[in-house]
């Protein structure tokens, strides 16, 4: 009876270290991991990439499969559906290049209701008119589009999208901007600089550059639609396109001056 009642316990140091875990997890949150607490994501820079890719890389593959199933059948296509599918394969591609090289740069969480948050949302509305770009004309080409139609509709959707790249953009400046009283009752950044996961105490510089580029693409497209109907559907597609190029030329050339 005395043994029975010196016997250790039976459950292993693993399962202890689980119970441990669990109870861990399942604490009551602190004042500082409160719910609107904008924090960094805990994770690596390994571990936000694959996020990232998660969430906004298999978007971006339906995206691209849609347009390269019409691609594939380039010599079957009209002129105006050729052009089309270049100017989305441009907008799609370089907006893929420019998501995987801010991939590098640690994000904050998102929560209910902070910046961040809006900001994902226009991701996925961005992603969207990606697609409805993708999509305007059918695979097996049963019904082709009038030109005009589908020129002005492809135009329409880019502008509707740099739209959202302004407010993005505008968001990000907010975020720089945006400050929170300490415990020490002092002002400090909201979202400040993020270096390996960590929160330093460094504000955020606006990027007025980028915004000023994309605001200005945006001024150039709303131009661009006000001529619309003084332009051949094909002058409009080459024009649409070649802005495209023009304007990922100039946010990869900010980047790169920006990481240096």
């Amino acid at each position: 009876m005395s043994g029975s009642m010196n016997r250790p316990p039976t459950a292993s140091w693993s399962s202890g270290s689980s119970l441990h875990r669990i109870s861990r997890r399942s604490r009551p949150l602190s004042p500082d991991e409160s719910f609107f607490q904008s924090r960094p994501a805990p994770r690596t820079s390994a571990g936000a990439a694959r996020y990232e890719l998660a969430v906004h890389g298999h978007p971006f593959g339906f995206v691209i499969r849609e347009l390269f199933l019409r691609l594939q059948n380039w010599t079957q296509l009209d002129g105006a559906v050729r052009l089309h599918l270049v100017v989305g394969t441009i907008l799609v591609l370089g907006s893929w290049i420019g998501f995987r090289r801010s991939l590098h740069r640690s994000g904050y969480q998102v929560k209910f209701f902070n910046l961040p948050l809006f900001r994902f949302l226009l991701d996925q509305m961005m992603l969207i008119l990606y697609f409805r770009i993708a999509v305007l004309t059918d695979v097996g080409m049963t019904q082709s589009p009038a030109a005009s139609d589908l020129a002005k509709n492809t135009h329409r959707l880019v502008l509707f999208i740099f739209v959202l790249y302004v407010v993005w953009d505008s968001l990000g400046m907010w975020m720089a901007k945006a400050k929170t009283t300490g415990a020490d009752r002092k002002k400090k950044p909201l979202y400040p600089v993020v270096v390996e996961s960590k929160m330093t105490d460094d504000e955020q510089a606006i990027n007025w550059v980028g915004f000023l580029i994309t605001a200005g693409g945006l001024l150039a497209l709303l131009g661009l639609w006000l001529l619309a109907d003084w332009m051949t559907p094909n002058y409009l597609f080459l024009t649409t396109a070649t802005f495209l190029l023009i304007y990922r030329w100039a946010k990869d050339l900010r980047t790169s001056c920006q990481s240096r």
